[in-house]
């Protein structure tokens, strides 16, 4: 751009003018003041920033030798109405304080192996860990306690009594607090003290603390004495007791064991041919037996409050946050307020209606029993037995959440029928032949047990009242085994079994047709049994069982609220259709015998056995309450005929029903269902004159179905011959008529007999003719 003289000469003037200038330095000013402001409040931040994290660190809690190791306040126990149940003080704790130079060197090694593989590196912190302190409910919350070192978790477990229930800043402060107490601890305790506080406060189960109580429960040793082998193995159980129990989750500790020694071997605290000796050690047949293993108790007076304090732990760890040792504290030394569901006075009738069963028994040292009751629209337990009254809860001896026994025939109205019903377009006028069966699984060849006579063509609904396993497995075989074992765990059956190898080495596993008939690897507790039944009564809706409300900390804030949302998991019409079988079954099958008198109040339920009557059970339900019942031995011994679960079951409702002044309820039938008249033989429309009048007897039955599912075509099974009352064989127009009858014969194949075969019309009758006229 090009200025004349004129121009140049003006914007010179402009530019030196005294407006101009004081234009520029009003501008320059202004930038000056808007810096002075933001150092300002840099200054004020980093002065906020420092008086805050100095208030953090003088709000520190104090820690100490006795902080750590003495610190206990007593637990209360509440039923649903407040009153006490029972108050846990910590008095049933095994613990034997070892000095670190009476541990062995193996078992210092695999511990910091297994918790902080840097241990004698740092100072006491991670500083990493602390930003992850944002994202309590994410991966980098994990990575985040994966970095905690030894120290740190030593004082979370001790003197920290939250996990991730508090707010992001109460997370922040309690970071910071962490890391400061283990710097300051480790300046003046020093790294080996540190080490020998961590060893014995550790809970390893069994109500055992520290490596002193642990060494002699689990192997009958002390800790000077244990081996690299047996170190790992206590090192994996104090990192979650009941997920690598050494004994019932054997797996899981061992995978967890090999991590810890391949750990120790790339720190070059054992050598290669130690590392080679510990995986070739068996030692878990070292250790004491599973009846040894499990003689401590629980502190718990009963079962209700052991599956409580179960419950309670295992929450805490898998929805709050808490380490193995921290939830232990909590529950038995942490001064907390807990608040069941139990109802004292249904309760105390399963108590009272046990007892009398259990006298009935010839030899009452030995039977035992478990009962499980809750309300199946909110899973609310309201009352357990575990065992016999007065027994003293022993660890992992609830029998009726800890026990696993062969639910047998009981398992097929969840495993077949129902994912039949739900899934498969199969209906309860579904028609199997009840005859000789084998199939092949797994390159063996098995055959389907019968447990009376063949019963030839029989419909879905004469299955289950019946509990006819040949058609059972061929319905499982039909809707795919998989649907089958999909829909147990998803109706809370978690003690399923997909692949696992016995002692000899053969793959076993769940997954395999005989769910049909309840033969289960490891079987199923009571509790789960109870709640997938309940998933029907709750008309398809999810149940979770829940023993407790709400937890109160010693300030009487509330730590943690039990609460659940319902998911649907089968069908409304599926669950309806199931219900009208039990109910049947109590009216007018097997299952009279529980039938209870709660005026107009409808009643369904279902019994089974395992293999030889060890063990027996009873499932059923009210539109207010399912309650389970099981009975049986601890080894093989067959339960008598004397012994009715049923019977039980029904004493049990009358008085919980009238008790709480219930007298009338339905089950809600849906919109969709409707009944239609159909043959049993064939499950196809029944026809007048025919089905009804068939040999063998009426066929005709009127069955519900789902809208849209039921048949259309008339029957095709029955067939209507004249025959000769002389000869037997079809009449022909030579035959007197009075000679003559109609009857109704039913079309089929046979290979084997069965209760259809008198019956039949088969091709070499329909060739014949009458050969007397």
């Amino acid at each position: 751009m090009k200025f004349g003289e004129n121009e140049i000469l003006e914007r010179e003037q402009e530019q030196f003018s005294a407006e101009h200038r004081f234009k520029k330095r009003l501008r320059l000013d202004a930038v000056c003041f808007q810096l002075f402001v933001v150092l300002g409040i840099l200054i004020v931040l980093i002065v906020c920033f420092f008086g805050a994290f100095r208030g953090i660190i003088k709000g520190a809690p104090e820690v100490n030798e006795d902080v750590l190791l003495h610190s206990s306040k007593t637990t209360v126990v509440y039923d649903k109405d407040g009153n006490e149940m029972q108050k846990l003080d910590g008095s049933a704790i095994r613990q034997d304080y070892v000095k670190l130079d009476k541990v062995s060197i193996a078992a210092r090694n695999a511990f910091i192996a297994a918790d902080d593989t840097e241990y004698y590196k740092h100072h006491g912190v991670d500083i990493r860990n602390l930003f992850y302190a944002f994202y309590p409910d994410s991966a980098s919350a994990q990575y985040a306690g994966s970095r905690r070192t030894l120290t740190q978790k030593l004082i979370r477990n001790q003197i920290f009594n939250s996990g991730n229930t508090r707010s992001a800043m109460e997370r922040i402060v309690q970071k910071i607090q962490e890391q400061y107490l283990a710097v300051k601890l480790e300046s003046e305790a020093g790294k080996d003290k540190i080490l020998e506080y961590y060893l014995n406060t550790l809970y390893f189960g069994g109500n055992r603390i520290g490596i002193g109580a642990a060494s002699g429960y689990y192997f009958d040793k002390k800790p000077q004495d244990l081996t690299v082998s047996e170190a790992a193995v206590l090192a994996a159980v104090a990192q979650d007791p009941e997920q690598y129990d050494p004994v019932n989750s054997q797996k899981d500790n061992g995978n967890k064991r090999v991590e810890i020694l391949s750990n120790m071997l790339n720190m070059e605290t054992i050598s290669e041919e130690e590392y080679e000796d510990a995986l070739g050690d068996n030692v878990y047949i070292q250790m004491q037996t599973v009846n040894q293993k499990k003689s401590g108790t629980t502190e718990a007076k009963d079962y209700y409050v052991s599956a409580v304090i179960d419950q309670v732990m295992t929450d805490l760890k898998e929805k709050a946050g808490y380490s193995a040792t921290q939830a232990y504290h909590a529950v038995y030394q942490g001064g907390m307020k807990i608040y069941t569901c139990l109802d004292g006075e249904i309760q105390k009738i399963c108590e009272n209606e046990a007892e009398k069963l259990l006298k009935k028994s010839k030899e009452k040292n030995k039977l035992q029993l478990s009962v499980v009751l809750m309300d199946q629209s909110t899973g609310k337990v309201k009352a357990l037995i575990g065992g016999r009254k007065n027994e003293v809860p022993q660890a992992g001896e609830n029998r009726a959440i800890d026990w696993k026994r062969d639910p047998g025939s009981l398992l097929s109205p969840l495993s077949v029928w129902a994912p039949a019903l739900d899934t498969a377009g199969n209906t309860l006028g579904t028609v199997q032949d009840d005859a000789v069966y084998s199939y092949v699984e797994n390159g063996k060849k098995k055959n389907v047990s019968k447990h009376k006579a063949y019963q030839g063509l029989v419909t879905m609904r004469d299955s289950i009242m019946q509990k006819l396993e040949i058609p059972a497995v061929k319905t499982l075989e039909k809707i795919n085994v998989q649907t089958g074992y999909d829909y147990l765990k998803k109706m809370g059956i978690s003690s399923l079994v997909e692949k696992q190898e016995d002692v000899d080495g053969n793959v076993i596993s769940d997954l395999s047709l005989s769910m049909a008939t309840g033969d289960l690897v490891d079987g199923v507790t009571n509790l789960e049994l109870t709640a997938a039944y309940g998933v029907i009564a709750n008309e398809g809706k999810s149940v979770q069982p829940m023993f407790y409300t709400k937890l109160v900390d010693q300030t009487g804030n509330i730590l943690f609220k039990n609460e659940q949302s319902q998911k649907k998991l089968i069908r409304s019409s599926t669950a309806w259709l199931m219900t009208n079988v039990f109910k049947e079954y109590i009216t007018d099958g097997d299952g009279s015998s529980a039938e209870p008198q709660i005026g107009k109040i409808p009643v369904a339920g279902y019994s089974g056995s395992s293999v030889g009557a060890k063990d027996k059970w009873f499932e059923g339900y009210t539109p207010f309450y399912t309650a389970g019942i099981w009975c049986g031995y601890e080894g093989d011994e067959i339960v008598s005929n004397d012994i009715s679960c049923g019977v039980l079951w029904r004493n049990i409702m009358e008085q919980v029903h009238s008790a709480k002044k219930l007298e009338k309820g339905s089950f809600k039938i849906p919109d969709e269902i409707i009944a239609v008249n159909i043959c049993t033989k064939c499950g196809e429309l029944a026809v007048e004159d025919l089905c009804d009048e068939a040999l063998g007897g009426n066929t005709v039955r009127r069955e519900y179905f789902v809208n849209g599912t039921q048949p259309v075509e008339n029957c095709t099974c029955h067939v209507k011959y004249r025959v000769c009352k002389e000869s037997g064989k079809p009449a022909t127009d030579k035959c007197p008529r009075d000679q003559v009858v109609e009857k109704v014969y039913l079309m089929k194949e046979e290979e084997s007999g069965t209760k259809d075969s008198p019956n039949i019309m088969t091709d070499q009758m329909r060739k014949e003719k009458c050969n007397k006229h």
